[in-house]
């Protein structure tokens, strides 16, 4: 079965390189819907995805509901494939997803929620260079199956959002946001067979902080009137602020022993 990741963007230029130069080595083809980015992210995507998809969105502005049903009806274009939706700022982390596939192709299951981290720079100062994988250089943050939501109090982060689903049916079945999934014969993933690391507080420099705070204005009225995507609206002061709360969680990852758990 063929590989599919789709994926959505708005002025991504910054994380884009990074982004498709991790995830082309993974995946046999990709699905890059375009919210009409002004910058040069869809000139990326041509340069260094030359054969995926470059889709303009259907939708004018940004709705977690909308985006979802725009995300299945690209995944049902590849019923017979191994699907994941992510976002620019998640990166998939698997050292063989072929062995995540035996194991749910072996036990009937039709996917995996791969279990998130959230990415927090503890390094701000420290130069990147674009020709090194991100995920070699910002390795530092805390996985959400053991984070206090609570404490750190948040807007936004109330509970684990990143436990992406890798699937193999027709559509996702997601629920608003696609941080769950109303299809049965899924399990919980670990970190030794995949997981995404989410890259929200990471790199933590000018360009990054930048690319988050152009994301509120294209937030759609209907999210804004019921509390969607409500992470986006902060200024910069209080995005430092959030950072630095988060600060003292930010560990180097490591996998762990364990297999899938039903």
């Amino acid at each position: 079965m063929r590989r599919i990741v789709i994926s959505h963007f708005y002025n991504e230029a910054y994380l884009l390189p990074w982004w498709l130069k991790h995830h082309r080595e993974m995946f046999d083809h990709g699905v890059l819907i375009d919210y009409a980015s002004t910058d040069d992210s869809v000139a990326i995507c041509r340069e260094l995805v030359p054969n995926w998809e470059i889709i303009p969105s259907e939708n004018a502005h940004f709705s977690a509901l909308l985006c979802d049903f725009e995300v299945m009806k690209h995944e049902q274009r590849f019923s017979d494939a191994w699907k994941i939706a992510l976002n620019t700022t998640e990166f998939l982390v698997s050292q063989d997803l072929s062995k995540v596939e035996q194991l749910l192709l072996k036990n009937d299951l039709t996917g995996v929620r791969m279990p998130g981290a959230i990415m927090i720079d503890t390094e701000p100062a420290v130069a990147l260079d674009s020709n090194i994988p991100l995920v070699d250089q910002k390795n530092c943050g805390a996985w959400e199956k053991t984070f206090d939501f609570k404490a750190a109090h948040i807007p936004g982060m109330n509970f684990p959002t990143r436990n992406r689903l890798y699937h193999r049916y027709a559509i996702g079945a997601y629920q608003p946001g696609r941080h769950a999934s109303h299809l049965p014969g899924l399990v919980d993933g670990n970190p030794e067979f995949g997981a995404i690391w989410w890259y929200a507080f990471s790199p933590w420099n000018d360009a990054f902080k930048a690319r988050k705070l152009g994301v509120g204005s294209r937030r759609d009225s209907f999210d804004k009137r019921y509390g969607f995507g409500v992470q986006h609206e902060a200024s910069r002061v209080e995005l430092d602020l959030r950072w630095s709360k988060l600060f003292g969680y930010s560990k180097p990852l490591t996998h762990e022993p364990q297999l899938l758990q039903a």
